[in-house]
C-alpha cells in the first residue's frame, strides 16, 4: 500500500499572506502580544512603495481648501478669524479621509475580490491582533497625513498651539475611523455598497460636524443630531486645543467613547465573519 506523505501541502499564498505566515509560525498558535505587528508591517510595505501617492492623495484636498480661502478672503481680520476656525476642521477631515477611505478599500478588495482575507483568518493570529494591526496601520497613516496638514498650516497660514493633548485627540479620531473602516468592510458586499455608505454617511459627516461652520447655526433637529456624531466633539476639541491650548475633557472623553464603540463593533463583525 502506498503511504501518504506526512508533510503538509503548502498553499500558494499571496505576498501579504506569505509575509504574515513567515512572521506567525504555526507553533505560536496561541497568539502573542506582538501578533499585530506583522499586519502593520505588511501594510507599511505596500504603502512604502506608493508613499508619494498616499501623501498627495491625503493632503491635496485640505491644502486646496486652505489655499483658496487664504488667497480670496485672507486680507481682512474677519477672514483671518475664519481661517483659524476652518483649518482645524480641515485637519480633522484629512484624518478621517486618510484613515477611513484607504483602509475600507483595502479591506473590501481583499475580502470580496482577492480573497486574501481568508489567508489572514486562517493564520495563527487572534481576532484582536488582526483588528489592532489593521487599525494601527490605517489610523497611523491618517494621523501622519493630518499632522502634515496641520504643520503646513501652522508654518504657512496661522500659528497654532501645539501640545501632547492635540496629538492625542488627532490620534483618537484617526483610530476611530479606522475601526469604522474595518466594520464597514466586513458588511459591504463590494465597491458599490462601500461607496454608498461613504457617500451617505462619511461625506456628509465631514461637512456637518463643525468643519466649515458652527453646528449651532444648523436648524434645531440637525444641530442636535450633529452634536452626537463622532466628528463634532473631535473637531471642537482640536480647534480649542489649536487656538487656545485648552483641552475640554468632555469632548476628549466623547471621542474616546466613540473609539471604544467603533472598535467593539469592528471586533464583533470581524468575529462573525471569521466564524462563517
Amino acid at each position: 500500500m502506498k503511504q501518504e506523505s506526512c508533510h503538509p501541502v503548502k498553499p500558494n499564498l499571496t505576498p501579504a499572506g506569505a509575509a504574515l505566515a513567515g512572521f506567525l509560525p504555526g507553533a505560536r498558535r496561541g497568539g502573542g502580544y506582538l501578533d499585530w505587528f506583522p499586519v502593520v508591517l505588511v501594510m507599511g510595505m505596500v504603502w512604502r512603495r506608493r508613499w508619494w501617492r498616499f501623501i498627495i492623495g491625503g493632503i491635496n484636498r485640505p491644502l486646496i481648501f486652505m489655499a483658496i480661502f487664504a488667497w480670496n478672503i485672507g486680507g481682512s481680520s474677519a477672514a483671518g478669524g475664519y481661517l483659524e476656525f476652518l483649518i482645524p476642521g480641515l485637519v480633522i477631515m484629512s484624518a478621517v479621509t486618510a484613515s477611513y477611505t484607504d483602509l475600507v478599500g483595502w479591506f473590501t478588495q481583499r475580502r470580496v475580490y482577492r480573497r486574501e482575507l481568508d489567508e489572514y483568518l486562517l493564520a495563527p493570529i487572534s481576532n484582536t491582533s488582526l483588528l489592532v494591526g489593521h487599525v494601527l496601520g490605517g489610523g497611523g497613516k491618517g494621523f501622519l497625513i493630518a499632522l502634515m496638514v496641520f504643520l503646513t498650516a501652522h508654518f504657512s497660514v496661522v500659528k497654532f498651539s501645539f501640545s501632547f493633548l492635540l496629538l492625542a485627540q488627532l490620534l483618537i479620531v484617526s483610530l476611530a475611523f479606522a475601526c469604522l473602516a474595518v466594520a464597514v468592510a466586513m458588511v459591504a458586499g463590494g465597491d458599490k455598497e462601500m461607496l454608498m455608505f461613504t457617500n451617505l454617511i462619511i461625506f456628509p459627516m465631514t461637512f456637518f460636524c463643525g468643519t466649515f461652520f458652527p453646528v449651532e447655526q444648523l436648524p434645531g433637529p440637525f444641530a442636535a443630531l450633529s452634536r452626537g456624531l463622532p466628528l463634532t466633539a473631535a473637531t471642537y476639541n482640536l480647534r480649542a486645543l489649536a487656538l487656545t491650548g485648552v483641552n475640554h475633557f468632555s469632548w476628549l472623553g466623547q471621542s474616546a467613547g466613540w473609539l471604544a464603540a467603533l472598535y467593539l463593533a469592528a471586533y464583533l463583525l470581524l468575529k462573525i465573519k471569521r466564524e462563517d
